[in-house]
């Protein structure tokens, strides 16, 4: 017997913010098959789903999906197929297409001597982007109290600025706040701890 062989071409393909990289191989172990992001194994998580189904022949095809892709899970997936005759990998090179980009750290800045509190997020793009607000991973709720904004950018034509507003803060609104900013090609996210003194 020979080590498992790849048949045809490894595929990309991306659906409803999930991306997924799909390989056919002939005479493998499904049992041992391994991910790797650049060098680190993955194992399976809520974001991260391995699969496998029995193509006929011999075949197995292979599948990896990555949930809410955004850029900084780009980079070079393996997958490594093994049988009691050796072992093969394919390779596959994820890119994140044109997603929106941030051109500086997430800030806190006060005004009105500390009765308002914004968290300020620079993003680009050159396509439509929308922004979402997360509080401790849940949508936040805005009130006449916490309000997101979204303004142009002034260094930067193709820049926005998204802003949430936090008047009179409170205790309760200490937690790691996250932005996520989204367009048709991707999306891309930062996030931050407020805390108060």
């Amino acid at each position: 017997m020979a080590p498992p062989s790849i048949y045809g071409e490894p595929k990309i393909r991306s659906e409803n913010g999930s991306v997924f990289l799909e390989v056919i191989v002939t005479g493998a172990d499904p049992a041992k098959i391994q991910w790797f992001f650049g060098a680190d194994e993955l194992e399976e998580n809520e974001f991260l789903k391995f699969s496998h189904s029995d193509e006929g022949g011999n075949r197995t095809k292979f599948v990896a999906e990555i949930k809410d892709f955004d850029k900084p899970l780009a980079g070079e997936y393996k997958a490594v197929f093994a049988s009691a005759d050796g072992q093969n990998h394919s390779t596959f090179n994820v890119t994140a297409g044109n997603a929106p980009d941030f051109h500086d750290k997430p800030h806190i800045v006060q005004r009105d001597n500390g009765n308002v509190i914004v968290i300020k997020v620079r993003a680009k793009s050159h396509l439509e982007m929308k922004a979402e607000w997360f509080k401790d991973e849940k949508p936040v709720k805005f009130t006449d109290r916490v309000k997101a904004v979204v303004k142009k950018d002034d260094k930067d034509k193709d820049g926005y600025q998204f802003l949430l507003e936090i008047t009179g803060p409170q205790k309760d609104d200490e937690a790691k706040y996250k932005c996520v900013v989204k367009n048709s090609e991707g999306q891309n996210q930062q996030s931050l701890n407020l805390v108060f003194d």
